[in-house]
């Protein structure tokens, strides 16, 4: 990490709370999906069901949640949040009947849409400008190595103690992670501009208006905002139907997943680390780019699939490195443009109406994925889906000094918002 990002402890705390949060969150997947599948034996439907009741609240409830997260004080939002969703992952291993956990689930998801955009609020409180790209490739580093470590510890504990020791520990995790918060202060700045904005007459409607006005008025960042949600709705396209890729293969399809999800977890963290040390030039460059490359990525994988055992026990795990970076420089980028170009008071709304379209392009890839397999077949799936990547990001890499006109107009704006403020 950053040395002068250690010697901020409200940031230490935060991230420390984070870390905490996001790994219990990775030990409760593995148990979820087994308790689903074993005690109540659950088809492939209901699974998806209980995949869907995690992602719609987080679309129906995401800009709500920021216009909340910027009208009230973030740090007592996200404790509640915490504490409520230790309730609820509680509530899930005492539910007797299918539908009972598909509520809960509903629940937790809504309280994790009013965490979100409380959070990179209050990154946004905490953290200068000139820190805010290590800041969030250290954050991102959090999310990825919990994503590779959760998972495992949560197979360990579901084989040795139960299923229902992986859940008490995810509501522990919740317990920690409020406890944490309490180490970050609220910042007296940002709420006396929201106290002189609620006495100027700006109403809760008008606030939740303006998280889409903002965007709009911004070509950089709604451009940076349509190529990541694309590149989530292909990373969903792929995630839900790898499986039905390599069951093609003559041989251990699941040795090559494992190996190629690790390779995919080692390549975002590789991307975290080197943006933590070296400063992004152009956003859309780095995101125009990272979707070429992920895109041919998945365009390989595609074309690849018939080549002989050996070959693939190699390339896949590769092709796992190459697209978990470029999706790595795709997430750290257009989250540190969205931070830098947002003001303090607009972080909340905007970063929900972010976490709605990018929830939204998710659920439409794991949706989309499945119909267009069934169409027309899973590798026709990858290339197109790659393909799209590729001529959107090649559209995007032409066009960046264009559309980078409106992104100096929009530092220059926020940096005399802020200095109005202060």
């Amino acid at each position: 990490m950053n040395r002068k990002l250690l010697k901020n402890r409200e940031y230490v705390y935060l991230l420390s709370a984070q870390t905490v949060s996001n790994l219990g969150d990775w030990l409760n997947i593995l148990a979820l999906f087994a308790l689903i599948g074993l005690k109540w034996e659950a088809s492939p439907l209901a699974i998806s069901i209980a995949m869907l009741c995690v992602a719609v609240p987080s679309i129906i409830f995401g800009s709500f949640a920021g216009t909340i997260a910027d009208r009230f004080d973030r740090k007592t939002l996200m404790v509640i949040a915490d504490l409520s969703r230790a309730a609820v992952v509680l509530g899930v291993i005492v539910s007797t009947e299918l539908w009972q956990v598909y509520i809960l689930l509903c629940v937790k998801s809504v309280f994790s849409s009013l965490f979100e955009p409380a959070k990179e609020g209050k990154l946004k409180e905490i953290v200068s400008d000139d820190l805010m790209q290590p800041a969030v490739a250290t954050s991102e580093l959090v999310n990825n190595g919990a994503k590779i470590v959760g998972p495992i510890l949560s197979g360990v504990l579901v084989a040795g103690i139960g299923i229902q020791w992986s859940f008490y520990l995810d509501s522990l995790s919740f317990v920690l992670s409020a406890l944490l918060l309490i180490g970050v202060p609220r910042t007296k700045r940002v709420i006396e501009a929201k106290k002189a904005e609620n006495k100027a007459g700006s109403g809760f409607g008008r606030q939740f208006k303006d998280g889409f006005a903002f965007l709009k008025q911004k070509p950089v960042l709604l451009t940076g905002l349509f190529v990541f949600s694309l590149v989530m709705l292909v990373l969903q396209i792929s995630d839900s139907q790898i499986i039905i890729l390599l069951r093609q293969i003559q041989g251990d399809p699941v040795n090559i997943l494992g190996w190629m999800m690790s390779g995919s977890g080692a390549g975002v963290i590789a991307a975290s680390m080197i943006l933590n040390l070296k400063e992004i030039r152009s956003y859309l460059r780095a995101l125009s780019l990272s979707s070429i490359g992920l895109g041919m990525g998945y365009m390989f994988a595609g074309v690849f699939i018939h080549l002989p055992v050996i070959w693939l026990s190699l390339l896949y795990p590769i092709s796992g490195v190459i697209t978990g970076f470029c999706a790595g420089m795709a997430v750290i980028p257009f989250n540190v443009m969205a931070q830098k170009m947002t003001p303090d008071r607009y972080t909340g709304r905007v970063f929900g109406t972010i976490n709605s379209m990018t929830t939204l392009a998710a659920v439409i890839g794991m949706l989309s994925g499945g119909l267009l397999s069934e169409a027309f077949g899973v590798i026709f799936t990858y290339i197109f889906a790659g393909s799209l990547l590729v001529l959107v990001g090649f559209i995007v890499y032409s066009l960046r000094r264009r559309l980078q006109g409106g992104d100096v107009h929009a530092e220059s704006h926020t940096r005399a918002y802020r200095k109005a403020e202060s």
